[in-house]
């Protein structure tokens, strides 16, 4: 059994103490806070519409280098993690530039798909599958040795643990998943979500409600598949039994023959089921040419759709301020000026992501009532 080692000894240390006394067991005290509603509705009450579109737009960091941020969160792909002081300093430049201070984002997963493999002692973290295999213990350290190290570079999100049950197709080869045994996805998986939460960061659950077999990929194929509500139902229980984990969960771009065959993101019955559960959701990158198709080929319509679905921050993997790309500002803002009985809509997304980044500390303390 490989065990990490951690940014910060000390908590090596202990953490290694608690496995070894007993691995089954959660090691407790994360560091992410309760959320208070007093602090998200003090600055949700001082949001213009503006300030209240950007935070439901997650992305590429913005070209311009120098303005104000105003999406919500970025999040960090490719060339943006290859070196930690570069990392760091762009992350310290979004922050300090941001309206509201920012959710920075990664999908930051182990095996081939390591991210973080420029961090001292993160050179190799296991795979999903891998921990799959092994025991909670170790995948709850694991956690909180990416969650530091992530830390170290200011992000304070994780777009994992994936959740999909998988025994074959393409989370199985690709050694995404955790596996096809649900009760032990939904264990190692929300051991993984707990490590993180210890260090601060927030936790991702996807591909909801769940990629399952499928061989192919989303981002560049249109999929759909052919399965029974009931069938889906035992693959969305596993979001559900690691829900105590996750602060969210990515919809998926899979489309379901039982819920219309759309994309998940764009199908207001999954997103709501999503909802019902207490959870925040985030949708699979937008900018995914493929995914236009279910829309007509046309991209604008699809980021349309998928707010329209209910989602609560639309994500995408271009820059706001793309000259080649749409204004998804823009286009947003111009949807809620022409039917102003959205807005109540609007204001109940912004909450949700206000309280994701209160539990990271970023909301600022309001003065008690007399």
């Amino acid at each position: 059994m490989r065990y990490p080692t951690l940014i910060v000894p000390a908590v090596l240390a202990s953490a290694l103490v608690l496995v070894a006394a007993a691995e089954e067991q959660p090691i407790p005290t994360p560091a992410l806070r309760p959320v208070s509603s007093a602090r998200v509705e003090a600055v949700l009450q001082g949001m213009s519409l503006e300030d209240k579109v950007g935070q439901v737009l997650m992305s590429y960091p913005p070209l311009d280098k120098t303005g104000p941020v105003r999406v919500g969160g970025v999040v960090m792909v490719g060339n943006l993690l290859k070196d930690a002081d570069e990392a760091r300093a762009k992350i310290e430049d979004l922050q300090a530039r941001a309206t509201v201070p920012l959710l920075i984002a990664a999908d930051v997963e182990g095996g081939k798909l390591n991210k973080l493999g420029f961090l001292p002692g993160l050179e190799e973290v296991p795979s999903a599958l891998e921990l799959g295999r092994g025991g909670h213990g170790e995948a709850q350290s694991w956690g909180l040795a990416v969650g530091q190290g992530m830390g170290t570079l200011g992000i304070n999100m994780s777009l994992a643990p994936v959740l999909d049950l998988a025994g074959s197709g393409l989370m199985y080869e690709s050694q995404r998943s955790f596996g096809a045994d649900p009760e032990r996805v939904a264990s190692v998986a929300s051991a993984f979500a707990q490590g993180l939460a210890q260090a601060g960061v927030l936790a991702v659950g996807k591909h909801f409600p769940g990629y399952g077999d499928l061989a192919k990929n989303t981002d560049y194929h249109l999929l759909v598949r052919d399965v029974s509500r009931a069938d889906l139902e035992g693959e969305m229980a596993v979001f559900r039994q690691a829900s105590a984990a996750i602060s969210a969960v990515m919809v998926g771009n899979v489309g379901y023959e039982a819920y219309g065959g759309k994309p998940a993101i764009i199908c207001p019955e999954l997103v709501g089921m999503a909802h019902d559960q207490g959870w925040a959701t985030i949708t699979d990158d937008l900018a995914i040419g493929t995914l236009a198709q279910a829309t007509g080929d046309d991209p604008a319509e699809l980021f349309l759709e998928a707010y329209r679905a209910g989602n609560d921050i639309m994500l995408t993997t271009a820059p706001p301020d793309w000259d080649k790309g749409i204004d998804y500002l823009g286009i947003l803002e111009a949807e809620l000026r022409a039917d102003p009985s959205l807005m109540p809509g609007l204001d109940e997304r912004v909450r949700r992501v206000l309280s994701m980044k209160d539990r990271l500390g970023l909301l600022p303390d309001v003065a008690p009532q007399p």
